[in-house]
């Protein structure tokens, strides 16, 4: 007698259309079936790229893999120097050897056209062109 009233009062039971649809064959695939792989393959490849990533921040805290800009950076430093102590020579032969001021013109023009060639060469390691490879 109680299922009655409470069926009657719109508590309880059966009613229309309620609950989860039955899946039909004409169902949109989910992203994980278009990409034609299960769910275990997806959580497995999750798996393998976060311990990858663990690997990697490991190697970083070791020192084995430095920053591109600390690199960039040194690289920088130590270029800068050498191109300075370069740019100087033709006029310290030119003071200590006695050499004739167009020697001196010819070493400087020889030392700036490799170090234009060096800058050229070195534009590979720029942030630019890494991030078009």
């Amino acid at each position: 007698m109680n299922e009655v009233n409470a069926t009657a009062l719109g508590h309880g039971g059966a009613r229309p259309g309620a609950g989860r649809k039955p899946k039909s064959a004409d169902a949109a695939p989910t992203r994980i079936q278009e990409a034609g792989t299960t769910f275990q393959e997806q959580r497995a490849r999750h798996e393998r790229i976060k311990a990858d990533e663990r690997e990697l921040n490991l190697q970083i805290k070791r020192g084995e893999y430095v920053l591109r800009s600390a690199v960039r950076d040194a690289m920088a430093m130590c270029l800068a120097t050498l191109a300075q102590g370069l740019r100087s020579l033709p006029d310290n032969i030119e003071r200590r050897l006695h050499v004739a001021p167009e020697v001196a013109e010819e070493i400087e023009f020889a030392i700036d056209t490799r170090l234009a060639e060096i800058a050229d060469s070195m534009s590979d390691f720029t942030t630019e062109s890494v991030h078009r490879a």
